[in-house]
């Protein structure tokens, strides 16, 4: 009987070492966790120079729709309702990762850094895909990448005294993927740079961006356009 009392006593008490012990472990764990970005502000998206909410901290408000210079940025905490939109390369262009509500991200694995060229606050995920929004009200916008992302350039409406047509030529060295026509006119593209030209031996005219629309050009498109000119319908379009 002696010795099974003292082996239940031991049982017993092994038990209650083990149940305080995976107490302990789980009080450090919780502690541990709570410890990340434990600075960043309700309503605010922190970003980091160091890993792990280390290092000096900017703080980018919720709603804040500009694109900002991004720095150096290891870690990140989002505070905000918003979705984060973390993009390679400047204006918005590169590889994307997204941080959703209140998540934080890391940027270096493993000693591998990811470089963050850029970032927006967005309602939804899926306007991390495009940068349309950047274009203005009465602009013709055209894009490095697709879906409005990577740089743009603003082709502002001039008439050309000689044709009477209203656009820009664009220059070899702009060599548009995406387009956002946000005039009240339509757009018709052409590729050279007097509003002349056709594609595949003239097998495509004019390529025509309807008024307030967006598009990805497609092939034999991509990148040819040297001018436009903004009519009042498609049958104008030389």
């Amino acid at each position: 009987m002696t010795l099974t009392r003292t082996h239940i006593r031991r049982g017993t008490l092994l038990a209650a070492l083990l149940a305080l012990l995976c107490s302990a472990f789980l009080v450090q764990t919780g502690k541990a966790d709570a410890a990340d970005f434990p600075d960043c502000p309700a309503g605010q998206f922190c970003l980091y120079d160091g890993s792990g909410g280390t290092g000096t901290r900017v703080d980018v408000a919720e709603g804040t729709k500009a694109e900002r210079d991004a720095g150096t940025i290891l870690s990140v905490k989002n505070n905000t309702g918003m979705w984060a939109c973390m993009y390679g390369k400047a204006e918005y262009g590169g590889g994307l990762q997204t941080v959703k509500p209140g998540n934080g991200d890391e940027y270096v694995t493993d000693g591998t850094r990811w470089v963050v060229g850029s970032y927006k606050l967005v309602p939804t995920r899926a306007l991390c895909f495009t940068g349309y929004e950047r274009c203005q009200d009465g602009q013709v916008c055209t894009f490095a990448e697709r879906n409005g992302r990577g740089a743009m350039t603003v082709h502002a409406p001039a008439t050309d005294a000689a044709t009477q047509n209203h656009g820009n030529s664009y220059g070899p060295e702009v060599a548009p993927v995406s387009v956002f026509n946000r005039t009240a006119k339509h757009l018709c593209f052409y590729p050279n740079p007097d509003y002349t030209g056709t594609w595949d031996g003239g097998a495509y005219g004019a390529y025509v961006v309807l008024r307030g629309q967006s598009v990805t050009v497609p092939s034999p498109f991509t990148g040819t356009f040297r001018s436009h000119e903004l009519v009042n319908g498609t049958s104008e379009c030389q």
